[in-house]
């Protein structure tokens, strides 16, 4: 059951990397939209795997810095849309 927990820390370290190289201003060309929804969809495929594992402090941490970072993403594609500031 560890295998899940390691997926789920490889989909937060695969958003951190994404993350930092858009903070960046890191251009990814073409394929910028491709990143902004892998950067949405893998800390909720975090979160799906790291339900998977096995039950300790170490899933639950896993989780919650995965919905931590879907929040994360899921604000900042809101106010670049301008959808909440309305």
């Amino acid at each position: 059951m560890k295998k899940y927990s390691a997926i789920s820390s490889l989909c937060l370290g695969i958003f951190v990397i994404l993350f930092f190289m858009m903070v960046n201003d890191v251009s990814f060309g073409s394929l910028g939209r491709i990143a902004i929804i892998s950067m949405f969809l893998f800390p909720l495929l975090g979160v799906i795997v790291g339900l998977k594992a096995k039950n300790n402090v170490g899933k639950w941490i896993i989780i919650i810095l995965n919905l931590l970072a879907f929040i994360t993403i899921a604000s900042l594609l809101l106010l670049g849309f301008g959808m909440s500031e309305a």
